[in-house]
C-alpha cells in the first residue's frame, strides 16, 4: 500500500493463467481457520457445470449497476448490521458506501484506475478495514480473464489463476447454469479470502454475497437490492 497527499491507496495487479494442482485448493480451505465464522451460504447440488455452461455465464456476469444492499458486519466478535450503497461499472471503477442500520455512515472508498481510495471513514473504524473491504468488493467482481484452466470436478467446475504479485486465486462453478458460487483468495500464507455468492435474480447479479478473512478478523454478509443505473 502506498500513501497519496490525499488518499490511502491499494494498487490492482493484472492476472495471468498458472497451472496450480488441486491439493492448493484444499490448503487454501484449511489455513485460516480463527474464531470468526464464514457467513453460512447455501451451495449449490448436483453434478459439475460443463465448460460450456462455465462459458456462457462469464460471458454475461457481471454488468454495471447501482445495488443498495443491508447485511451484518462482524469485527472481531463485534456485530453491526449495516446498510450500504454500491455504485458499479467495472471491478476497478465504483463507488462503496457502507453506514450502521440507523444511517450512520461508517466509510465510504472509491475505486479507479489506481486502486481503492478512502473517501469518509467514521472516527474510530479501522482505515485498514475500510480500505480492505473496499479491494476485497473488487475481488468479489473479478472474472478470470483466461478461460484455459477450467477443470471440471465430480461436483463443481473450478478455474485456478495466479496474479502478478502471486496471489493464487480460484473460481469455483456449481449447478446446471455454471454460475459462480464461491472465490478463494489467498494473498499470503495465512491471509486466504472467502467470497461466497448465493442466488442469481438480479439481471444476472448474486442476490447476496458474504464475504470472510480471518487475518483481518472481519466476515460479512449482504443481501441486495437493484436500483436504476
Amino acid at each position: 500500500m502506498t500513501r497519496t497527499p490525499d488518499a490511502d491507496v491499494v494498487w490492482f495487479a493484472p492476472l495471468w493463467p498458472s497451472l496450480i494442482s488441486v491439493v492448493v485448493a484444499a490448503v487454501l480451505l484449511l489455513s485460516g481457520c480463527v474464531a470468526i465464522r464464514p457467513p453460512k451460504m447455501k451451495m449449490a447440488r448436483g453434478p459439475a457445470p460443463g465448460e460450456a455452461a462455465v462459458e456462457d455465464f462469464l460471458s454475461q456476469w457481471p454488468r454495471p449497476s447501482s445495488r443498495l444492499f443491508t447485511g451484518t458486519l462482524v469485527m472481531a466478535h463485534q456485530h453491526v448490521e449495516v446498510l450500504g450503497l454500491w455504485r458499479f461499472r467495472t471491478p476497478w471503477s465504483f463507488r462503496l458506501s457502507v453506514a450502521g442500520i440507523h444511517g450512520h455512515p461508517l466509510f465510504e472508498v472509491r475505486a479507479n484506475w489506481a486502486g481503492v481510495h478512502l473517501l469518509r471513514l467514521r472516527p474510530g473504524f479501522s482505515k485498514k478495514l475500510a480500505l480492505a473491504i473496499g479491494h476485497d468488493f473488487s475481488l468479489a467482481a473479478r472474472l478470470p480473464s483466461e478461460r484455459k484452466t477450467i477443470r471440471v470436478g465430480r461436483h463443481q467446475t473450478r478455474i485456478v489463476m495466479r496474479d502478478a504479485w502471486g496471489h493464487i486465486i480460484i473460481w469455483q462453478f456449481a449447478g446446471s447454469a455454471g454460475r459462480l458460487r464461491q472465490m478463494l483468495v489467498r494473498r499470503s500464507v495465512g491471509d486466504i479470502l472467502t467470497v461466497r455468492y448465493g442466488g442469481y435474480g438480479l439481471r444476472d447479479w448474486p442476490d447476496a454475497m458474504a464475504f470472510y478473512r480471518p487475518a483481518l478478523a472481519y466476515a460479512l454478509a449482504i443481501r441486495f437490492s437493484l436500483m436504476g443505473h
